[in-house]
């Protein structure tokens, strides 16, 4: 008996098995409806396994078929999109003045999805490989604080009001430990735990990698502080309770949002008369710069405490300080050419 003929007889011998009608259904209502571009960006963003990224690039490749559908471009597949649709969005970004690192990182996130396609053979080249990026600045602008005013920003909000430790707590762990606005309100107690002798923070940071951090005893006694309070207001946090609550009475396990840190940062600045465009990333960017400044600290070390994956991140803090250090603006003395 042949190959091919011992396994058709196989395959008539098989049990028959029921259909199951509720995946039957779905089948025929895809089916009817056709495959829309969007169970195709939904497949893409499987493949990411922090939920971070995978939000965080699903909001760049929404925001940009939103353009397109503004314009009364409906795509269904990726072999719709063509060079101009991505061309004439990036040129929107930059007359609606985005930052051209932000133009980047919404761009670039359609581009992974197109890449993906390809590789995923549902395209046979990538139209927006020809479209140019636009060039990302080499210097941050972020501006940092001074050592006078991080001890005005810390001791600004209004202590014995629920909204006062808040936002003191925040600023104490912006200013002392650098995190990012996602790692400070993704924090929960359970982060901070006890290790041969050291009070320890595990901060979930970007790619969904840990570091762990010792806590200096200025932040411990301030989070001792931060807890008395709350339970003076009969509130006790367990370890799976979120650190930072907009309103742990009245709404307990409710997650402070990023935007909001954003927003207090800014406010305290303006009301102290810091007249200086400000963020929660300067006061990251002013505890690494302070780090370097001692001189103590090697910057490897710096690198791994600020979480940063190359130390090449790290040395753009310390480069950007030594060229104003050491700028020959300094040397610029035409008075003292003329006494010559």
């Amino acid at each position: 008996m042949s190959k091919s003929k011992s396994l058709v007889i196989k395959a008539n011998h098989l049990p028959s098995q029921r259909v199951d009608e509720n995946l039957a259904r779905k089948f025929a209502e895809a089916k009817e409806r056709g495959i829309l571009v969007e169970d195709f960006i939904k497949d893409f963003l499987g493949g990411f396994l922090s939920s971070d990224t995978r939000r965080a690039y699903e909001g760049d490749i929404a925001a940009f078929f939103e353009f397109l559908r503004s314009g009364g471009e409906n795509l269904r597949h990726p072999s719709e999109l063509k060079a101009y649709h991505f061309q004439l969005y990036r040129d929107q970004l930059v007359s609606a003045g985005f930052a051209s690192a932000t133009i980047n990182r919404k761009l670039v996130a359609v581009r992974s999805f197109m890449k993906w396609a390809l590789s995923a053979k549902l395209i046979d080249h990538n139209p927006l490989e020809v479209v140019k990026l636009p060039k990302v600045q080499t210097e941050s602008p972020t501006q940092a604080f001074d050592d006078a005013e991080v001890v005005q920003m810390i001791n600004a909000p209004e202590a014995g009001t629920p909204k006062g430790e808040l936002h003191r707590i925040v600023m104490v762990l912006l200013f002392h430990i650098g995190l990012r606005r996602a790692e400070l309100v993704n924090l929960k107690c359970r982060d901070f735990y006890q290790e041969r002798g050291h009070i320890v923070l595990r901060i979930h940071g970007k790619g969904d990698k840990v570091r762990l951090v010792p806590v200096a005893p200025q932040v411990t006694e301030a989070l001792r502080r931060y807890h008395a309070f709350l339970r003076e207001l009969e509130v006790v946090l367990s370890g799976d309770d979120y650190l930072l609550q907009t309103d742990p009475v009245k709404r307990p396990g409710e997650q402070v949002d990023g935007s909001t840190i954003y927003r207090w940062v800014e406010r305290y600045a303006r009301a102290l008369g810091i007249n200086k465009k400000v963020s929660p990333h300067s006061c990251r960017a002013t505890v690494i710069s302070h780090l370097l400044d001692t001189q103590s600290t090697p910057i490897r070390d710096v690198a791994i405490f600020a979480g940063h994956a190359n130390v090449t991140t790290t040395e753009r803090y310390d480069k950007r300080r030594k060229n104003l250090d050491n700028s020959a603006a300094y040397e610029v003395d035409f008075a003292a050419r003329k006494k010559a």
